[in-house]
């Protein structure tokens, strides 16, 4: 498996050739536009924002404009996305269903936006979209496909839904679409496609679709996190997806097992699915990229000098032990500075004083790690001296 995700982003303007969101399209492992499933693209596209990239770095305070299908609307998984963040794109070739359209009514009656994507006056285009019209923020039009003329001679059925131009490649069709009253704009006039790559962290499918299996029963809280403390790839997904869409479920947790209760047994079930639609995990350990393997073995050897240095740590201490280390796996595989994610997310004060000013027991033993992963054992050795940590047991660890 690929070390790094790819995925592309264009971003769309407004009449003052201001950004005021950007289109993420699928890329798969090669980097191509390849697509056999619709929902699987919608689904990869969304995790790598959302479990991977984190919507502050992929696209701030814009909007994200995400294509989908419309077999995606009958599941719960929209439910567990911001609905300010999102704009979920219909493709002209989608399913029409009474529950399909009646999913997106729904989901619009409690704020979620959808566009049109290449949107049309063809009248079949407006006898199978016509019925959801009222529930429509955006239509896209593709300036290649559609004939300037018909704008002036139709009435416009589209009402008070707001116009998108794509495929603008020059100033003349920019100015002329705004004269005809379109509002954004989208094309290499302003901006070719931005392919995005970033390191991946994937959890292995048989613990996805195990822990998947487990939520289906009357499963604890208990049973659940010590099926997930297992699987550090999965909760470093999990606070980034959080981070990204609910932030109260990370803000003061002292574990992981906290995040999970605040965030609730059905949202937990989306986000596996969610995951598990995407096909993003692991076959097996053998096909490990080395950002996953190395995300396990920072938290292990967290966890294993924790216990050198202070033998039968209290389940506490063991549990700030772990987000210490998955903190900082935020701040070194996905760019985000120590000091924003401390900010953000508000541990406890001996969490963030091991994390900013490396002090107390857990501040020693993360420096510690970050030596040994670096084979500074002496320097290691020094950091736990105190402790009785000796050199023979840290070199074990290399």
């Amino acid at each position: 498996m690929n070390n790094t995700l790819t995925l592309a982003r264009q971003p769309i303007m407004n009449c003052n050739e201001q950004i005021v969101g950007y289109e993420f399209f699928y890329r798969d492992e090669e980097g191509k536009c390849s697509i056999d499933d619709p929902r699987h693209a919608t689904s990869s596209v969304l995790v790598n924002l959302l479990n991977q990239i984190g919507t502050a770095a992929s696209f701030g305070d814009s909007l994200a404009f995400i294509n989908t299908d419309g077999p995606l609307m009958l599941t719960d998984i929209i439910r567990t996305l911001p609905k300010e963040k999102f704009v979920f794109e219909l493709s002209e070739t989608m399913r029409h269903t009474a529950q399909i359209h009646d999913a997106i009514r729904y989901y619009h009656s409690v704020g979620y936006q959808f566009a049109l994507d290449n949107a049309s006056f063809h009248p079949q285009y407006i006898e199978d979209f016509g019925p959801i019209f009222s529930c429509i923020s955006f239509a896209k039009f593709d300036v290649n496909q559609t004939d300037i003329e018909q704008l002036h001679s139709f009435p416009n059925p589209f009402g008070q839904i707001k116009l998108i131009a794509q495929r603008i490649e020059f100033y003349e069709l920019f100015e002329a679409y705004r004269l005809l009253g379109f509002e954004y704009f989208q094309g290499f006039y302003f901006a070719k496609s931005h392919l995005i790559t970033h390191p991946r962290i994937d959890p292995k499918n048989v613990d996805v679709l195990s822990l998947f299996s487990l939520l289906q029963t009357d499963a604890s809280l208990e049973e659940i996190y010590t099926s997930f403390k297992r699987q550090s790839a999965l909760s470093l997904q999990l606070i980034q997806f959080l981070t990204s869409t609910q932030p109260e479920h990370t803000y003061q947790a002292t574990s992981i097992k906290e995040m999970l209760d605040r965030m609730g047994k059905n949202a937990l079930t989306q986000w596996l699915l969610l995951i598990i639609y995407s096909k993003s995990g692991t076959s097996s350990a053998g096909t490990s990229n080395n950002y996953t393997f190395f995300t396990q073995k920072r938290v292990d050897l967290m966890l294993k000098l924790l216990d050198y240095a202070s033998p039968n740590p209290s389940e506490e201490r063991i549990e700030s032990a772990r987000l210490i280390a998955l903190y900082s796996l935020l701040q070194e595989l996905m760019n985000l500075p120590i000091e924003q994610i401390v900010r953000s997310l508000n541990p406890n004060d001996e969490i963030k004083d091991a994390l900013l000013v490396h002090s107390g027991l857990l501040g020693r033993v993360y420096i510690a790690v970050l030596k040994l992963e670096h084979n500074e054992v002496s320097t290691a050795v020094l950091l736990l001296k105190s402790y009785g940590v000796s050199q023979e047991l840290l070199e074990t660890c290399l």
